[in-house]
């Protein structure tokens, strides 16, 4: 995980965060920064809640995949929202990659992410 913003962000710290854990593979340290009762969604895989499903579809999506990347290149808040966007890097089992943009909304209660939605297109995987 790299960011690679110069734009000075309340939230860059939950961010580098969160996609260091994301690019660790790690879902259960994911599942650490939601609610309970979050709400998950994947381009446009249709929305997943609760905070032990999304740790579960997490795990899953990891098994598919060698390895991935994200360079964050802008961070905005506004209100309890954060916006990111950047490019992400995956590295397939058979050693094959893949690039993509992607931009991140999340939605965040009592200092935990409540509302997590990634614009990506993963269809390439």
């Amino acid at each position: 995980m790299q960011i690679t913003t110069h734009m000075p962000a309340a939230h860059t710290a939950l961010i580098g965060d969160l996609y260091a854990a994301v690019d660790a593979l790690n879902a259960q340290a994911v599942a650490g920064f939601l609610t309970d009762d979050v709400t998950f969604r994947l381009g446009n895989f249709d929305a997943i809640t609760g905070r032990k499903a999304v740790e579960d579809a997490n795990a899953s999506f990891f098994t598919t995949i060698r390895a991935m990347g994200h360079t964050i290149t802008g961070i905005w808040t506004s209100g309890d929202a954060i916006f990111c966007e950047g490019e992400v890097h995956y590295t397939r089992k058979d050693q094959s990659e893949h690039k993509v943009p992607f931009a991140t909304r999340l939605g965040l209660r009592d200092d935990k992410i409540a509302t997590y939605n990634v614009y990506a297109d993963i269809s390439g995987l």
